[in-house]
């Protein structure tokens, strides 16, 4: 699948990575529709493609990542009696639908992405757009990076996040965050694990972006790719479950050609040749 030509989004494939950024950066990257439809098709072309090992997800304009929603899309949305959260319109009276919390385009696609994910956070993470690197399996940030859900203030609830941020941050700071709407720094983000790591320009956040990628590219694609399926889906599962649920990927790595490859490699003293089979 191609992606829609689109001045919302630039999308390019280097060295096996796909970079998706973010384009509006007189709205602070704010999230419209053309925008959200634009990150749903780079996430899944990412995907599909198989000579794409990971993806990084960035805002253009060196003032924020993504400031959130569009308040002006979604204020002419309800006008109209669409729904913001992707279930029935609010004209619908008896047993409306309504939308599973991350049933938003682009995000649903960003969650869904097999390959590993990496949100570079430059400026403002806000609302929406925190939501989306939330998730992101890895979150680095420049000093400059602010974190909030200011949703509660536009009489709004957050997406994903009150489903997911307390499942990876304390609960105290998960509600704090909610309950306040208030700014978060990227030193606190990075002392309750919202963040991985902290770089003090933009330049050190390419820089670590691209170490990172240098370790995962080190590794087996496939091993990853399980890795991550096993790790995710697996987190609300017993210990047993969780166990057994993984063993399903352990066997099926085995009776790959590249499990043969790893040791072999090791042995030699050469780096492994992946075949990705």
């Amino acid at each position: 699948m191609a992606i829609t030509p689109t001045d919302t989004l630039t999308y390019d494939v280097r060295d096996s990575v796909a970079y998706v950024m973010m384009n509006r950066p007189k709205s602070m990257n704010a999230l419209n529709r053309e925008l959200q439809r634009a990150i749903a098709e780079a996430f899944e072309q990412a995907d599909a493609d198989p000579g794409v090992l990971a993806v990084v997800l960035g805002g253009e304009g060196g003032r924020a990542f993504c400031a959130g929603g569009d308040l002006k899309d979604v204020a002419s949305r309800i006008e109209s009696g669409e729904s913001i959260t992707g279930g029935a319109s609010k004209t619908v009276k008896a047993h409306p639908k309504v939308a599973k919390p991350g049933t938003l385009p682009g995000m649903d696609q960003v969650n869904a992405c097999s390959k590993p994910t990496i949100a570079a956070i430059d400026g403002y993470a806000m609302g929406g757009g925190l939501e989306l690197a939330l998730y992101c399996d890895i979150r680095l940030a420049t000093r400059q990076s602010q974190f909030a859900l200011p949703e509660p203030k536009r009489h709004l609830l957050s997406g994903p996040a009150f489903v997911h941020l307390s499942r990876m941050i304390p609960l105290g700071e998960a509600m704090y965050m909610e309950l306040t709407g208030r700014r978060l720094d990227a030193e606190r983000a990075f002392k309750f694990g919202l963040v991985q790591e902290v770089y003090d320009t933009r330049d050190d956040l390419n820089k670590g972006v691209e170490a990172v990628l240098a370790e995962i590219r080190e590794n087996s694609p496939l091993a990853v790719q399980f890795l991550k399926r096993v790790i995710k889906d697996g987190r609300d599962m017993t210990v047993e479950q969780h166990w057994k649920f993984a063993e399903m990927f352990a066997y099926t790595l085995e009776n790959t050609e590249d499990a043969l490859e790893g040791p072999k490699a090791f042995a030699e003293k050469r780096k492994p040749e992946w075949k990705m089979r």
